[in-house]
């Protein structure tokens, strides 16, 4: 009767190790690049705000954008991120777009 019931909750455990792992596994992935995904536009978005502060002057927009890609690439491969050429373009226009709308309506330009 014990080993019935031993390999009856034997059983038991690993379908629900299997269930957890089916279930938990894809969660926790999803989430971790949630938290990567954030991470990351916070970077972009203090890379350009701080070219927009420290270079001053009208027509450095290209100037400004080398900076901040030089920078971000630096920065990302410190944290072990890697990312398209394309991709880190989007993002800094993204953060570009972002703050010079917050600038029109009085806002902070960090999507608060």
């Amino acid at each position: 009767m014990n080993e019935i019931l031993f390999e009856v909750l034997k059983a038991v455990i690993i379908i629900a190790i299997m269930v957890a792992m089916r279930y938990a596994v894809p969660w926790i992935k999803e989430n971790t690049d949630l938290a990567k995904n954030q991470i990351l536009m916070d970077i972009v978005t203090a890379a350009v705000q701080y070219a927009e502060q420290t270079i001053i002057g009208k027509g450095s927009g290209a100037e400004k954008k080398a900076i901040v890609t030089e920078y971000l690439k630096k920065q990302l491969q410190a944290k072990n991120i890697s990312i398209s050429d394309e991709q880190l373009n989007a993002l800094i226009e993204s953060a570009v777009y972002a703050m010079n709308a917050a600038k029109k309506t009085g806002g902070t330009g960090n999507g608060t």
